[in-house]
């Protein structure tokens, strides 16, 4: 039994780690385009073409410098774990304030993890990158703050920028869907499904494979996770007046139960009596402010924390 919990602790953790990092990591290089963003007019200012949204945005994410944007990510989530013939669903929305900077990179992050009746969960989050390239996270749980050195690819998934531009690719055959408000401007809806060998790279430039190897896969029985994932439909919105991406949506209820089904396979009898299964997982990501983002200060008690063991 006790066997059996540690199994389904670990693969609670993967799977949630997975399901963070999946909504915000893709190939940030979005695909060439020689189709110019904008125009100058009489009066030597620059006005948009009407010619396409989708690429002009690309060319402005490629060729133009951010150097800071806002975000602001929800994932609303049902999922029922079955143990020894007996189950208990798990509901909650998490969501993710972030503030992030660039060159070099640092953000503050607010996050809070809503799971009704079972409570509610708070935790902060700064980075800051030194002149030197090292960079320091700190993290506080509401009570108290610890401080720890990482690599600058540890904080690579909370790039916003990076994570909305990465969706911004060619091959996922988005179809224009009409004008709609996203915060109160103008954007051009597209529609777009990630399949194929897009998918599996996604997934896997996700971080997945070492969240999962914790459960003590060989590289077989990981790389069988990743075959017949299906398709991921995803919905981008860009800003009309000024061709930022402002918004994203992606369902991966079907994504997350395929991917669980594959590894309660691989795991063979070790998963024996065990499910998992997600009757929801919904994410958005919204972006604002790019280049206007407000200075923020690290808290003192933050920087004088002891480094977590």
């Amino acid at each position: 039994m006790k066997r059996k919990n540690k199994f389904l602790a670990l693969l609670l953790a993967a799977t949630m780690s997975f399901s963070f990092s999946a909504c915000g990591k893709a190939d940030s290089a979005p695909t060439d385009t020689d189709k110019q963003a904008t125009e100058t007019n009489a009066d030597g200012e620059e006005q948009n073409n009407d010619v396409d949204v989708f690429a002009a945005a690309q060319e402005k994410m490629k060729t133009d410098k951010i150097s800071s944007l806002n975000g602001k990510m929800v994932m609303d989530m049902e999922m029922t774990i079955t143990a020894n013939g007996e189950s208990q669903t798990m509901q909650a929305v998490n969501t993710m304030d972030m503030s992030c900077f660039y060159d070099p990179i640092r953000f503050k992050m607010d996050m809070t993890v809503d799971a009704g009746e079972q409570g509610t969960n708070t935790m902060s989050m700064y980075a800051d990158t030194a002149d030197d390239g090292t960079t320091t996270m700190y993290i506080s749980d509401g009570t108290n703050w610890q401080s720890q050195a990482v690599e600058i690819t540890q904080i690579e998934q909370y790039d916003a920028a990076s994570n909305m531009t990465g969706y911004m690719q060619d091959s996922y055959n988005f179809e224009d869907a009409g004008t709609e408000q996203v915060d109160g401007k103008d954007a051009r809806k597209y529609t777009g499904t990630i399949k194929g060998d897009d998918l599996k790279e996604t997934v896997m430039s996700t971080g997945a494979l070492d969240s999962l190897s914790s459960l003590g896969m060989d590289a077989s029985q990981l790389e069988s996770m990743f075959t017949d994932l299906g398709d991921l439909p995803i919905t981008l919105w860009i800003d009309e007046a000024d061709l930022f991406p402002v918004k994203y949506e992606i369902d991966m209820t079907s994504l997350m139960n395929k991917l669980m089904a594959n590894t309660m396979e691989a795991m063979g009898e070790e998963a024996e009596g065990v499910s998992m299964e997600f009757g929801k997982l919904h994410v958005v990501m919204n972006c604002s402010d790019y280049n206007a983002v407000e200075e923020f200060e690290i808290p003192e008690e933050a920087k004088s924390a002891a480094p977590a063991a």
